[in-house]
């Protein structure tokens, strides 16, 4: 049937529907209520104050405003009562909408009037009900109504939430009457019967027309094991083919002389965890599979000796090796650091950057193409196309989650299907790996240097300002350095970045006069950006104020505290990575949150980063309170754009939903077997697609 000739749609409805992507019946069985309204009788109205419900009646009464700013009231009885509904505004048009012994369903809140035993009413949607109608009768037999999410483009067009949830009804009905068994089972009976799920078919209508409550989590709970089996399904099938269709390289050189050497300079000495993954790294690359690993560890943990390590290996097999990093700010401190730390190796890194000049830029292309150039270092301009690499064999990716895939597409077909190790600057929630990163190795840096002393963590308001400005000028008596941060979340929000302008301003005017303050943000030029903190890293300046463009990577010993306006709005992990650009020397460091106005939650995820230096209890408590799609700083699209899944409930679920899809994909890769036909074929219709890219990490 076509969409327009459902009831309640038309043309222009199933017009704005295409653009939501709804263009046939079948795409409504994807819908997933939001809020579940209760079917209550008048009766019931008192012993439900605080509570959206659902009334349905006839229409008895008709009460018109005798002041303007009085509402028109609809009087509704059902067999056990009447009630009047109060509707506020456009009283004419309302007239008009309602007649008398007609029969509409309501959906009211019910709030506890003050002074009085009677029950306050307020008014939010209704639709009208035709009783000589099958499909109208039948909307009404369910003890929960749903409501969906509605989106602008529904709204120009009239739908209000009822009007939507009769619109699905409709659609689940007509499809079903014409073949009950539409909806088909996607999973396997023996995994259905073993893990106690229920069918998809109930499933669907259970999650959407629910008798009672219970009937909604064990049908979400079916519906999110499904979307992360299909989920896991694909990252095994991504994993498989990268290590058995793609042959890789095999470092094999058997002489270590570089590497050797290069333990051998460095002035510490590696963790067990450190010396842990750079074996793992090693066996890696020492296989001829094609190496896909995520590195992670806390801030400060040494992961970036690790990739140092990793690239030398690939250099003493005669490869190059390419570090790419999300900004340019971070990408020259890696040159600067990697650079001073190879240089008795006589490794030749470059530097390759937007910006530079044209003469210079001409040699660095010239020497990565003849392959001079061992290590090359930089940002996106490492995939620009009149980049030619000698002879590309191994990617670090620096900040993975800032970069799309495409991009990490374009860096791998530069080189000779390199082994990729991908580094993230925070630790990443157990659940996430599983998800995001579910078809990477993973190793992880569990230990933190012996000599790094914890940074304390402190929550102040704006009253202990001038205590902590004191403190601040004991800290820099002593030749110690200042951090000063302001939450410009999103660089395009005018008003934030005027007010850390105006602190600026303030702090350099007022507080500090006699200091000296420099200032970096995200619209600031690179360049500008750079020399602000290279004065910083000189000791040029005592207080560096700046927005979040420091949160990764800038190393300054001499810092030692960490002032966070507003902290309130920062995540968990953003404010833990911020608070890692202090504590990097010999000296105690200091974290300082300043925040106000806090609620419940604010308070208690503040006070969790007081309590615990563990990037990875952190990470977890982060994810448990924000959830996984902000966990990142930004919405992740694609992967993390779950409809049934919650993945703060349903960690469990997912474990298990891995274990099975891996386990499948080990014994049957191709799917060939019987019992795993119904997994063909429902990955087939619903996510083939999904494995385009696929030799990508």
């Amino acid at each position: 049937m076509d969409l327009k000739f459902l009831k309640g749609v038309g043309e222009k409805r199933a017009e704005a529907f295409s653009k939501i992507g709804i263009v046939s019946l079948d795409d409504f069985l994807n819908f997933i209520p939001r809020i579940y309204l209760k079917k209550i009788n008048v009766r019931e109205i008192p012993l439900n104050i605080n509570e959206n419900v659902i009334v349905s009646g006839r229409v008895i009464d008709l009460e018109h405003p005798r002041k303007s700013n009085h509402p028109f009231k609809v009087v509704l009885k059902d067999n056990t009562g009447s009630v009047a509904v109060p509707i506020f505004g456009a009283s004419e048009f309302r007239s008009k909408q309602f007649r008398l012994n007609e029969n509409f369903v309501f959906w009211i809140k019910i709030d506890k009037e003050n002074y009085s035993s009677v029950p306050r009413i307020s008014y939010r949607d209704h639709i009208k009900i035709n009783s000589s109608d099958p499909l109208d009768r039948d909307f009404l037999k369910f003890n929960l109504i749903p409501v969906y999410e509605l989106s602008g483009v529904l709204k120009k067009t009239w739908i209000k939430p009822l009007l939507l949830s009769k619109i699905v009804f409709n659609a689940f009905s007509t499809l079903l009457k014409s073949n009950p068994d539409y909806i088909e089972e996607t999973l396997p009976e023996d995994i259905v019967k073993l893990y106690k799920l229920s069918g998809k078919k109930e499933a669907v209508l259970r999650i959407n027309f629910p008798l009672e409550f219970s009937d909604v989590e064990f049908s979400r709970k079916r519906l999110s094991f499904e979307e992360l089996f299909y989920l896991e399904l694909i990252l095994a099938l991504k994993k498989m083919f990268l290590q058995n269709e793609k042959k890789g390289i095999r470092f094999k050189k058997d002489i270590h002389i570089i590497t050797d050497k290069f333990k051998s300079i460095l002035k510490f000495e590696l963790t067990d965890a450190q010396k842990k993954v750079m074996n793992e790294i090693y066996l890696d690359m020492n296989s001829d599979k094609c190496m896909n690993r995520l590195l992670q560890g806390d801030v400060g943990s040494g992961k970036t000796i690790v990739a140092v390590y990793s690239m030398l290996i690939a250099v003493e097999n005669g490869y190059q090796a390419a570090l790419m990093c999300p900004t340019e700010l971070l990408a020259e401190q890696h040159f600067k650091t990697i650079s001073e730390l190879l240089m008795p190796l006589n490794i030749n890194v470059s530097l390759l950057v937007g910006g530079q000049k044209k003469k210079l830029r001409d040699e660095l292309l010239s020497n990565i193409e003849s392959g001079k150039t061992n290590i090359i270092i930089g940002t996106h301009a490492l995939i620009q196309e009149n980049v030619k690499y000698h002879n590309m064999g191994f990617v670090v990716i620096d900040e993975q989650h800032k970069f799309g895939v495409m991009q990490r597409a374009k860096l791998k077909e530069k080189g000779l299907n390199p082994d990729v190790l991908v580094m993230t600057a925070t630790p990443i929630p157990r659940t996430l790996s599983m998800t995001f990163y579910g078809d990477l190795d993973i190793s992880v840096i569990d230990e933190l240097p012996k000599n790094r002393i914890p940074v304390k963590t402190a929550l102040r308001s704006d009253k202990d300002k001038p205590a902590i400005y004191k403190f601040v000028r004991s800290e820099i008596k002593k030749g110690r350095q200042i951090y000063i941060i302001f939450p410009i979340i999103d660089e395009s929000e005018k008003l934030d970045l005027k007010s850390a302008e105006e602190n600026y301003q303030l702090l350099k005017k007022e507080i500090f006069p006699d200091l000296k303050v420099g200032m970096v943000h995200g619209r600031m030029l690179w360049y500008e950006k750079d020399e602000e903190t290279e004065k910083f890293r000189n000791g040029e300046l005592n207080i560096l104020v700046s927005t979040t463009v420091i949160e990764v990577g800038i190393d300054i010993p001499n810092a030692t505290i960490m002032i966070i306006e507003e902290a309130q709005r920062f995540g968990l992990s953003q404010l833990h990575q911020l608070r890692g650009r202090v504590g990097r020397g010999a000296d105690q460091s200091y974290c300082i949150l300043i925040a106000k106005d806090l609620s419940e939650d604010s308070s208690k995820r503040l006070n969790i980063l007081c309590s615990s230096n563990d990037g990875f209890k952190i990470a977890e408590a982060d994810m448990d309170i924000r959830g996984p799609g902000e966990f990142f700083g930004i919405r992740q699209s694609g992967m993390l754009n779950f409809s049934s899944t919650d993945l703060k409930k349903d960690k469990d679920v997912l474990e298990i939903a891995r274990s099975i899809a891996f386990k499948i994909i080990e014994e049957d890769p191709h799917l060939r077997k019987k019992e795993h036909e119904v997994i063909k074929k429902t990955f087939l219709k619903n996510h083939k697609d999904s494995l385009y890219l696929t030799d990508i990490a």
